[in-house]
């Protein structure tokens, strides 16, 4: 019996990595909220960054009370090796550090004001893996993709018995995506206790209220571009039911119904499980399964993981107007009133969660996308992440996300998001790390429309602190 349990646990890991879009999940959610008391410390890292060599000095604070907490860092970075022209202040600091608002904002860490599923949630700081209402519209929405181009955004929850909403802003300095979801649980208003109180029904709206429309180079001699702006929104309802609710298992359908003003519309049909495996540990199994119907100028989660690039820079397709790259909204604009046929797609992630010692999660996501020959290609987007805690000592968090969009943005392949991290920690005081991501930079050309390019990044060193 213990080699079939052992064979089992094995076989569905082996399921998570086949399966190789981010997950609607967060390991750190179950227990944040008893996360309390006072931390100060500093930390020293050399870090590869492209082909430079910089030293980071971070000084760092976090103050967690009962309801309210908050976190500040201060980071200061010095130039050991230039091989890539970073521009400079001072002949050692990059000068993009700290050259916009937006650098000095990022001191306040993050905010917030009671805990996502709280009657009331308020959240300021960096968006990580985003996700609104079912992810049909942002979904793995991360901010902090782009080199030198720290976002602190904003949530906003409200939750009741009867009716609820999620706030979404991706930035303060100043924003970009905005919008949010409502929902109402209308037999709630007769009877809490009832079955029928399972039903939610919601409806969403988001915008790129400064979307880029077309990109032009500046005139000979200058660098730089020219960006011509817009407002681009979507529209959405949303139907889910809560099947089953039973003592070790969850089942709730849902529909989702997305419109992009100009542009087109997409069905999801979706299935969401939850397994909760009896024991003194909180094991569980997620998974959720999304079939996808969509017109030609459809793209689903449009506010995704690269949207960040995507929105300046769509990869897969080729711009038609020549010296003009193709931003993602005028790509779909291309396509409006065409009279191409419908196509489709699909979703599948898999999560197994120890809560507080080990999660371990991955996806894979395929849509039918037109090019501007109106040929169809494969769109794909995987995702696979861990997060750990051995032996009391030894934490690992790792993200990799990847996307293939045709023949034409196949070198994305090799470009994944990714970030990751290995602690150790000695005591309560001390702790040795290893940290890698992945950034993006927009390098200027003369005469030419600049192009995002791809860095990694590496550093290993040296944590202390002291917590109250």
């Amino acid at each position: 019996m213990n080699k079939f349990f052992k064979l089992s646990v094995f076989s569905l890991i082996l399921i998570v990595f086949s399966t190789l879009f981010s997950v609607d999940f967060d390991p750190d959610a179950a227990y944040e909220r008893f996360r309390k008391g006072f931390s100060v410390g500093g930390s020293l890292f050399p870090t590869y960054e492209g082909s430079s060599l910089l030293l980071e000095l971070d000084v760092y604070g976090s103050f967690e009370f009962s309801m309210l907490g908050f976190g500040v860092g201060l980071p200061v970075r010095f130039i050991l090796m230039n091989e890539d022209d970073i521009p400079t202040s001072g002949g050692v600091f990059p000068k993009e550090d700290w050259d916009d608002a937006r650098d000095w904002v990022a001191i306040l860490n993050y905010f917030h004001y009671g805990y996502s599923g709280d009657m009331f949630y308020f959240y300021f700081g960096e968006q990580r893996n985003r996700y609104v209402g079912n992810g049909s519209i942002v979904g793995a929405y991360f901010g902090d993709i782009r080199l030198y181009h720290p976002q602190r955004g904003v949530n906003i929850e409200v939750n009741t018995d009867y009716a609820g909403l999620d706030f979404f802003m991706d930035d303060v300095t100043p924003p970009n995506v905005i919008g949010g979801r409502v929902y109402i649980k209308p037999l709630s208003f007769f009877d809490k206790e009832n079955y029928g109180n399972n039903l939610e029904i919601g409806a969403s709206y988001f915008a790129d209220i400064f979307a880029p429309d077309q990109i032009t180079g500046k005139g000979p001699g200058d660098n730089g571009r020219e960006i011509s702006k817009t407002n681009m929104q979507i529209f959405g309802f949303d139907v889910s039911f809560r099947l089953l609710a039973m003592k070790y298992y969850q089942l709730t359908p849902y529909i989702d119904i997305n419109k992009i003003v100009n542009a087109g519309t997409g069905l999801h049909f979706g299935l969401k499980h939850k397994i909760m495996f009896p024991g003194s540990r909180d094991f569980q199994i997620l998974s959720k399964w999304e079939g996808r119907a969509m017109q030609p100028d459809y793209i689903p989660s449009y506010f995704n993981t690269f949207y960040d690039i995507e929105r300046e820079y769509y990869k897969g397709v080729e711009s038609s107007v020549p010296n003009q790259q193709t931003t993602k909204l005028q790509y779909l604009l291309n396509y409006a009133d065409k009279g191409k046929n419908w196509t489709g797609g699909y979703y599948f992630d898999l999560v197994f969660d120890l809560t507080g010692t080990f999660s371990i999660g991955g996806s894979f996501e395929h849509n039918k996308l037109y090019n501007y020959d109106a040929k169809k290609y494969n769109n794909y987007q995987i995702n696979v992440f861990l997060n750990a805690f051995f032996l009391d000592a030894v934490s690992i968090d790792f993200l990799i996300t990847l996307q293939s969009l045709g023949e034409e943005g196949r070198a994305l392949k090799n470009q994944p998001y990714f970030y990751g991290a290995v602690t150790y920690y000695m005591n309560k005081y001390f702790s040795f790390g290893f940290r890698t991501a992945s950034k993006w930079y927009l390098c200027h050309y003369e005469n030419g429309l600049g192009e995002y390019a791809y860095y990694k990044s590496f550093s290993i060193g040296a944590f202390a602190g002291i917590r109250f």
